[in-house]
């Protein structure tokens, strides 16, 4: 049985692009005032979740920054616009964004985002001509940049939804060989190659988020493991039946080559925490403390939801609501991650 791939307007990877805030003080854009006020209050806005009151803010600083382009204006515009689930806007700001650019360097990240926007705005459809304008983006971002191996990666698996085996591969090596390359960038990379059909998967994203016992759990903490990552809450009905079979599935798997990764949506941490101990929970618990952050990085708009990560934090499964069949999925991964035997070879004279 093949584990399905989920094709979605999610299957490319779903990087933050708002820049840290020491980037503020370092632009000479932000030295105007007007620019960082309406910056800090758009930033203040988000942290609400008020989103349409954040993008307008952002909008504000750009604008007040009109005489100078303002690099955070934008990254602040897209990010905004690609959590709004608004991909054509981020793909308009992107190339506005590029055609102002200060450097090679900063070109080549707008004309990523640019890219990764014009796909997520084509959905599930993956037209070849929105394809093929996202890879002609991506080669003159590679040119602009050579050392950044997100846009290799991005241009191979926008190749492989093209079909164009060949080349996605040459971008997979192009991204493993470049030396700012992370753990997690070669990893997938390699996958890639190596099995050009995971390259239209959805990927996990990164994340950090500190365990019950203290002790910070991340995508790369997980690498290597086949991960069921597992979206409840004490108040759901549905989590509360399925929860006697979810512990079963962690408890037939050696905890060197699977975790369960439980993560609560729950607000109140004293009613989670007694769920936990009464039920005996196994597994890595965590409670979703920033206003449902990981829930909002995995796109996760009811509960339960599962998904199922590979050894390299690709998603080969998700689901919602309804219990499905999540035993055999994880058993059929097990057995693909597992090294196969030796061929025996015939002794000599046999």
């Amino acid at each position: 049985m093949k584990i399905p791939a989920r094709l979605s307007a999610r299957s490319l990877p779903l990087v933050l692009v708002l820049s840290s805030a020491p980037l503020i003080a370092q632009q000479p854009t932000l030295q105007d005032p007007k620019v960082r006020a309406a910056l800090h209050e758009s930033a203040d806005f988000q942290k609400r979740e008020q989103l349409s009151s954040a993008l307008e803010s952002a909008q504000k600083a750009l604008k007040f920054s009109k005489a100078t382009p303002c690099e955070e204006c934008y990254r602040q515009i897209v990010n905004l616009q690609i959590e709004m689930d608004l991909p054509k806007d981020a793909a308009a700001t992107a190339t506005a964004w590029a055609a102002r650019a200060s450097s090679p360097k900063e070109k080549a990240a707008a004309e990523y985002v640019s890219a990764r926007a014009l796909v997520l705005s084509d959905h599930a459809k993956h037209e070849e001509s929105q394809l093929e304008r996202a890879d002609h983006i991506l080669r003159q971002a590679a040119l602009d940049d050579p050392s950044d191996p997100a846009i290799h990666l991005l241009d191979g698996r926008v190749l492989a939804l093209m079909k164009k085996e060949s080349d996605a591969k040459a971008q997979f090596a192009a991204c493993s060989s470049a030396p700012g390359a992370t753990a997690l960038q070669c990893r997938r990379a390699n996958a890639y190659a190596q099995n050009i059909s995971l390259a239209v998967n959805e990927e996990a994203p990164e994340f950090s988020i500190t365990g019950a016992d203290g002790i910070p759990v991340t995508l790369d903490s997980l690498a290597g493991k086949v991960v069921l990552v597992d979206f409840w809450a004490t108040w759901c009905g549905p989590c509360a039946r399925d929860l006697d079979y979810v512990q079963s599935i962690a408890e037939e798997f050696a905890k060197d080559d699977f975790v369960l990764l439980g993560i609560s949506t729950d607000e109140d941490e004293a009613a989670w925490s007694a769920h936990v101990a009464k039920n005996r929970m196994i597994g890595i618990q965590v409670r979703d403390r920033r206003s449902n952050s990981l829930k909002d990085l995995f796109h996760v708009g009811g509960i339960p939801t599962y998904f199922i990560l590979d050894g390299n934090g690709i998603i080969r499964y998700r689901t919602t609501g309804a219990l499905k069949d999540l035993r055999s999925h994880v058993r059929e991964l097990m057995k693909e991650s597992s090294p196969q035997p030796p061929v025996p070879t015939k002794a000599a004279g046999n």
